[in-house]
């Protein structure tokens, strides 16, 4: 994390560079809008609620005139609060909003606010090929998009093994439209992005052909 000009408190420096995984489709917040569930490194799990400003955590509790760091994660999360411009973007944390309908947006020179996301400790941005991001696709797209996955052709008809970039190991099948990730979205990041790169024939088609040379 680079100096801090704004003096900003530890709090939003834990906000910003704790490991914590923001989910707002599982559990009690599933169907929920405004719920988020909050997952920490040590595997302690908080529910956020954005729209009355709290949070089941002991520093919420006990201190309600302070905003707590799961707060502060989601609304950094979800876009809400732009990311500091003076935040160095090695020191954030790398799973920023890759599990929310939203993305993280960051404070720009000028004084707006612009997309952005962590992946490899870079801002992507969009370029070109099939994988480049364009400005119609959701946050699911994107995700399927930015993020190192690996696609392999499993089985016919429509099979593939997906490896995503903490190494978990999905099996998604085209044609039923299904995938053993934990995402009960009707279409995860991992569907989508097999089904991205069949139609750019990085990948053997569904019927097992293999793309043209």
């Amino acid at each position: 994390m680079t100096s801090n000009p704004a003096g900003m408190d530890d709090r939003t420096v834990a906000a910003l560079t704790e490991v914590m995984t923001v989910l707002d489709s599982v559990g009690r917040v599933r169907d929920a809008p405004g719920l988020y569930l909050v997952v920490s490194s040590s595997g302690s799990e908080y529910l956020v609620d954005m729209a009355e400003g709290r949070c089941e955590c002991p520093d919420d509790s006990h201190r309600p005139s302070v905003t707590c760091k799961h707060r502060r994660r989601v609304a950094f999360a979800i876009g809400e609060r732009p990311i500091p411009e003076w935040a160095n973007q090695d020191a954030l944390d790398d799973q920023f909003g890759l599990h929310v309908e939203a993305d993280p947006t960051r404070a720009v020179p000028d004084g707006g606010v612009a997309q952005a996301t962590a992946e490899n400790n870079n801002v992507t941005r969009s370029g070109s090929g099939p994988l480049a991001i364009e400005p119609a696709d959701d946050p699911r797209t994107k995700r399927a998009k930015r993020e190192a996955i690996d696609v392999s052709f499993l089985q016919k008809p429509g099979r593939y093994e997906v490896q995503s970039a903490s190494d978990s190991v999905y099996e998604v099948d085209v044609l039923e439209e299904t995938c053993s990730c934990p995402d009960d979205a009707s279409r995860c990041k991992h569907l989508r992005r097999v089904d991205i790169e069949i139609r750019a024939e990085l990948v053997p088609r569904p019927d097992g052909r293999l793309p043209d040379a």
